[in-house]
């Protein structure tokens, strides 16, 4: 086996797939072993711990929805207390929409702490189980403490002196058919085994023991009880109370929500098997570099393992199995720099886990901040920007210091693609997106939005998703680059901190193209008109996180521009200039095209009941609540069907009682979309009819809006006069 430098390191093995783990010299034994110990002993994160925290972020973003759906959603927007928002008697119309909307918000608000209540109890709850769980499972496997056998005294004699309180050995009662597994805790550490184990030869008893040490050593074995009771949590608090409550009521959304929910549970079953067999693999390196233990002895106690059953070859294929096959086991040993790769797998499956986490916690944010929409999903876009360079950067920064071939520039974007792909599935496989929440639950709140790109022409989808891709692909590039150019290592004071500070950069530099692209994302999912698209970036600002995104993205590489380095098989480094310029160039051409994309086709007309005839257009902005619920008799909420509810027909068809119904002024405000606002003979009209109304919120945004009628739409008028007919329709007054 041939070795090569990794960048400013010792040599790293070649990772070669043809590579023979068992006929190695001893020279190469020393040397993977030396390996090894440094991969295991690195201050950089190893697989195991940035995937387990993505799972337990992924548990959390189903939790905040189901919490959303149950106290929020389930308790009809909290009609108590958005009623007690109306103002009870006149005031200056300024004072009047500030109190109106300030109330609302702070409804919201609380909406939003009930809301974050739920990952923190999803956490407070898996931690529990975790505690349960150990003594749970001794008790069931009738496990006892053992001091005195010959196994404890195996188990004495490999366990290392003066690193923490030493194990103790538990022998199982019933149970047998695992041999043996690391429990309890750091302070309590526990090795449970059964009867089989006494069958063994004393050298596959110290293998055994020295992997299950590495676990305890390597302080794995409660963050995975930990993921696994939030996986378990998800699927039994979270998944079936939805499925019940959506067999007994499907309504609009029951199908699309379904689907959803059954394809991200799978997606986590899968990803949590494959950290649990990427854990193996660090277990296996950290016995391997005892350097107590004899040579090649973890390999010979994996080689001497029997054939899987078909069983066994089944769950594998199937992506279900926790441990790995023995064969791959042994090519890791043979070549352990291979376990610190990332595969296209991996990174779609991480852009999955962002996706889902976005659409939940960026709704959140947005309820801090109402008045400022698109900075609260840049906010949303550097928490998870961070998130997703705490697994894709680390993990780069981890292959390039080993020399991995994944961090090549050829394997390097697909991986970003994929990357960049799964964001996008993430996004349509969010509960949010099961449909058109502020369609068919007849609200405008904040925490509900349409987030669905089913329903728009694929043209803008297909663009939308070609952004996400190509930039992708550029980010894992750079990615790599920087890792080259700060001299990525896998130990040394400078290690860990580089990293870190790569991983804090990478995701401000995500922060404003992540949400932009998911602010766009949700105006086109809710058809919203070029210009208001146009409006995302047409704001000094947003040039400004621009130019801040590309600039710092160009900082690194003009810093290294003269110092490259040939790459570790001779080839050189692409062109960061080269290759940013192109994202620029991309991605300046995707925005465009999503804010200035044709027209939306214009949907089905829906007709309106009685003799107006007038048909019912797709309203066209993200904010505007959607005319599915009507104003209902006394204070029951009653929704009625899109096809009876009234239209406010024609100007000159107008009678005076037309022109004082609540209702009906309100539809046409719903229906009227932005043009109402951008067209100054339709804004005249509606400020005339909100005037006439007895609301004094309607009137007070009457009042404003007539100071300027040719000016710029005061905003605080546009938002209440919204939200207060969102209320109307909700409870009929």
């Amino acid at each position: 086996m041939t070795a090569v430098p990794g960048p400013q390191g010792p040599p790293y093995p070649s990772h070669s797939p043809n590579t023979a783990p068992i006929t190695a010299t001893s020279t190469s034994t020393a040397e993977r072993s030396d390996v090894a110990r440094a991969l295991v002993s690195s201050p950089l994160p190893l697989p195991t711990t940035t995937r387990l925290a993505l799972l337990v972020l992924v548990a959390g973003a189903g939790a905040s929805f189901a919490t959303w759906w149950w106290l929020v959603l389930g308790r009809d927007n909290w009609p108590g207390a958005q009623l007690a928002c109306l103002p009870g008697a006149d005031a200056p119309p300024d004072e009047v929409l500030a109190r109106f909307t300030g109330c609302v918000n702070d409804v919201r608000l609380a909406q939003s702490a009930v809301v974050l209540c739920g990952p923190l109890a999803l956490l407070a709850l898996a931690v529990l189980c975790r505690a349960a769980g150990r003594r749970l499972s001794l008790w069931r496997w009738q496990a006892t403490p053992d001091h005195s056998s010959a196994l404890a005294r195996r188990l004495a004699a490999v366990a290392p002196e003066a690193e923490g309180p030493r194990p103790v050995l538990w022998v199982r009662g019933r149970g047998v058919g695992i041999r043996a597994r690391a429990s309890g805790t750091v302070r309590r550490p526990r090795i449970v085994a059964d009867s089989y184990v006494l069958s063994l030869s004393d050298r596959s008893v110290d293998a055994l023991f020295r992997h299950e040490l590495a676990h305890l050593r390597l302080r794995d074995v409660g963050r995975v009880r930990l993921a696994m009771a939030a996986g378990w949590l998800l699927l039994l608090c979270v998944t079936l109370p939805i499925v019940v409550a959506l067999a007994r009521d499907p309504g609009l959304l029951g199908t699309g929500l379904l689907v959803r929910m059954a394809i991200v549970l799978v997606v986590v079953l899968l990803t949590l098997c494959a950290v649990l067999r990427v854990r193996e693999h660090d277990a296996d390196l950290a016995a391997a570099a005892d350097p107590r233990a004899p040579r090649d002895a973890t390999a010979a106690h994996i080689g001497s393992a029997l054939a899987p059953r078909r069983t066994e070859r089944l769950v594998r294929s199937l992506g279900l199995a926790t441990h790995p096959a023995p064969a791959v086991r042994l090519a890791v040993l043979a070549d352990p720099a291979r376990s610190w790769g990332l595969s296209s797998l991996e990174c779609l499956t991480t852009g999955l886990a962002a996706g889902l986490v976005f659409t939940d916690l960026t709704l959140l944010v947005a309820a801090l901040m109402p008045e400022h929409t698109q900075l609260a999903y840049m906010v949303g876009g550097l928490l998870t920007g961070w998130v997703v360079a705490g697994v894709v950067t680390v993990a780069w920064w981890r292959a390039v210091a080993v020399g991995h071939r994944d961090a090549s520039g050829r394997r390097a974007a697909p991986a970003g693609a994929a990357l960049g792909l799964g964001v996008l599935l993430g996004s349509q496989l969010a509960g949010r997106a099961a449909g058109d929440w502020v369609r068919d639950t007849g609200t405008a709140d904040g925490l509900a939005t349409a987030l669905s790109l089913t329903q728009v022409p694929h043209v803008q989808a297909l663009a939308l998703g070609a952004v996400l891709v190509i930039g992708g692909a550029l980010f894992a590039l750079w990615s790599t680059s920087l890792a080259r150019t700060l001299g990525a290592t896998v130990d040394g004071p400078r290690s860990a901190p580089v990293c870190a500070a790569a991983v804090g950069l990478s995701g401000l530099l995500l922060a404003v193209p992540l949400g932009s692209w998911f602010l766009f994302a949700r105006l086109t999912a809710a058809r919203a008109a070029p210009d208001i698209r146009w409006a995302v970036i047409d704001t000094p600002w947003w040039v400004a996180g621009v130019l801040t995104t590309v600039v710092g993205a160009l900082v690194p590489a003009a810093a290294a521009r003269g110092s490259r380095r040939a790459g570790p098989r001779g080839a050189r480094q692409p062109r960061p200039l080269a290759l940013l310029a192109a994202a620029t160039v991309l991605v300046t051409a995707g925005a465009g095209w999503a804010a200035f994309g044709s027209e939306p086709k214009q949907a089905p007309a829906t007709h309106a009941s009685g003799d107006s005839g007038v048909s019912a257009a797709p309203t066209d902005s993200v904010n505007s609540p959607d005319p599915t619920a009507s104003p209902a008799s006394g204070s029951a909420d009653r929704t009625v069907p899109l096809d009876q509810l009234p239209v406010l027909p024609p100007k000159e068809e107008r009678t005076d009682a037309m022109r004082t119904d609540t209702a009906l002024v309100c539809r046409a405000l719903s229906l009227g979309g932005t043009a109402i606002w951008t067209d100054a003979r339709r804004r005249a009209d509606m400020t005339e009819l909100l005037g006439g109304l007895d609301d004094t919120v309607l009137r007070a945004a009457s009042a404003v809006l007539r100071r300027d009628p040719a000016g710029p739409v005061d905003s605080h008028a546009l938002v209440a006069s919204v939200l207060r007919c969102d209320l109307y329709f909700r409870y009929g007054r």
